[in-house]
């Protein structure tokens, strides 16, 4: 396989303006990847869950404003992005709908779980990173 561009990275404020911007970057890369439009369309989405949670919950109201960093590369059988904030997990009662509920928020995480192959997220005191890896299927 060859891909377009092997490695990207880009920081930005975390403005909800600036989400539609993540999201048309994360586009643009992936376009140039050897990726089926099902796996690319995936992907996407669970990109946009991220940031949005990202933009959303991680710098609370009041606080400095706050960076979203997202860093797109690929492997020979994978596709990998991360979505990294500086701030503090949200506010309680912020946590993920339970599977099957009808609550109008918080189906983010299930959301990008059922999206991508693999799901990783980490909560510090630095911050919140989420890893997404989705796999390529070979070309016949």
């Amino acid at each position: 396989m060859t891909d377009a561009v092997e490695f990207a990275r880009a920081v930005h404020p975390a403005r909800a303006g600036e989400a539609k911007r993540m999201r048309d970057e994360a586009r643009e890369w992936l376009a140039g990847l050897e990726l089926d439009q099902d796996a690319r369309e995936r992907v996407l989405i669970a990109v946009s869950e991220a940031v949005e949670n990202a933009v959303e919950h991680a710098y609370p109201e009041g606080h400095v404003e706050g960076t979203v960093e997202l860093t797109l590369w690929c492997e020979a059988d994978a596709v990998n992005v991360r979505v990294t904030d500086n701030g503090t997990w949200a506010e309680e009662g912020s946590e993920p709908a339970a599977y099957g509920s009808h609550a109008p928020r918080g189906r983010g995480i299930v959301l990008m779980q059922r999206s991508v192959d693999s799901v990783a997220i980490r909560h510090t005191q630095a911050g919140t990173t989420v890893a997404l890896r989705q796999l390529r299927v070979p070309e016949s």
